[in-house]
């Protein structure tokens, strides 16, 4: 009756955890959209009521964007509570979760208070960007813990608890892929930054070519100089992504989890490429869409990465498993 209830609580975890995800990228994506079709300020400069009012009693597209953006973030942070108090009751001694749990949470209310900040001071370009990153940092945290409890799921807690690993041995990971890892994730989320300030800054309509930008050099908010520096670091980031790979290759027969994530980043590194290709080709917000969603999961990816390269240190031993 106990593994029972306990397979009940894993279960309920796990689900609550995707639908923490799924929540939050639609926030994600709903305030992309709200920020592209400039209905940031469709609900006046009141946060959280929309003009005032818990709920608007006309609304056109622009207030529906606005509203439905608002709407979002407390359901997507109550999940998040959920997730991390059913996680917490089974697994508060394993750091990983912890440590997880912490950083979504935190990233979450940073970004909502950003947002509300955003509506009552005005959303300037360099503003939108920052934001944008936070709410890459609270989407990986989370789909990093979903991946964690399926994990944990298939690893007997006890073997945990009494000394054993949730990664392979740390002599088995190499200094050659952490650092190139760890130097990857910085630079995308550089790269992430100087995208969303472009989008953001209102030069992006004016990228046109491929593979090679061919707008004016006099286009305005210097597209076509952000259009080559943009184009610049995603040849980087596919440098970095295939440098990664070649090192998993030589890991492959130790590190099979090393490998396998590093071709997904690959894979998508090569779709966000070929979104970029549709946003010069067609400049609708579908195909933004499509490459800051690419981006999240792209940014999700890395952070796996990095955290299969964190040494896991065997836990200390313990007479009880109750936790």
């Amino acid at each position: 009756m106990a593994n029972q209830d306990k397979r009940s609580i894993q279960f309920v975890t796990i689900l609550l955890a995707i639908l923490t995800v799924i929540f939050l990228l639609a926030v994600n994506t709903v305030g992309f959209i709200d920020t592209e079709t400039g209905s940031g300020f469709a609900c006046g400069n009141s946060w959280p009521l929309c003009e005032g009012v818990l709920i608007p009693q006309h609304m056109g597209i622009h207030k529906l964007i606005e509203f439905g953006h608002r709407a979002l973030v407390p359901i997507a942070t109550l999940l998040l509570l959920a997730t991390s108090v059913f996680a917490l009751i089974q697994y508060r001694k394993l750091r990983e979760v912890v440590w997880l749990i912490v950083l979504a949470i935190a990233s979450v209310f940073v970004q909502g208070a950003l947002g509300a900040l955003g509506v009552i001071f005005g959303d300037p370009a360099w503003f939108l960007a920052f934001h944008f990153g936070i709410s890459l940092i609270a989407f990986a945290s989370v789909l990093l813990l979903c991946i964690l409890l399926f994990q944990l799921r298939r690893v007997p807690l006890q073997e945990i608890l009494q000394g054993g690993r949730l990664r392979p041995d740390y002599s088995a990971t190499g200094s050659r892929i952490r650092s190139l890892v760890w130097w990857s994730l910085i630079y995308i989320y550089v790269e992430m930054y100087f995208g969303a300030y472009i989008s953001s800054s209102g030069a992006a309509p004016f990228f046109h070519g491929w593979p090679f930008p061919t707008e004016s050099i006099y286009a305005p908010h210097y597209a076509f100089w952000m259009d080559c520096i943009h184009r610049l670091f995603a040849l980087g980031l596919l440098v970095f992504s295939l440098f990664i790979l070649r090192s998993a290759a030589a890991l492959r027969n130790l590190r099979s989890d090393l490998y396998r994530a590093a071709w997904g980043t690959v894979i998508l590194v090569l779709l966000q490429a070929l979104s970029g290709i549709l946003i010069v080709t067609y400049h609708n917000v579908s195909s933004f869409l499509i490459h800051v969603t690419l981006v999240a999961f792209l940014f999700s990816s890395l952070c796996l990465l990095a955290l299969l390269t964190v040494p896991d240190r065997p836990r200390k031993k313990s007479a009880s498993t109750t936790l």
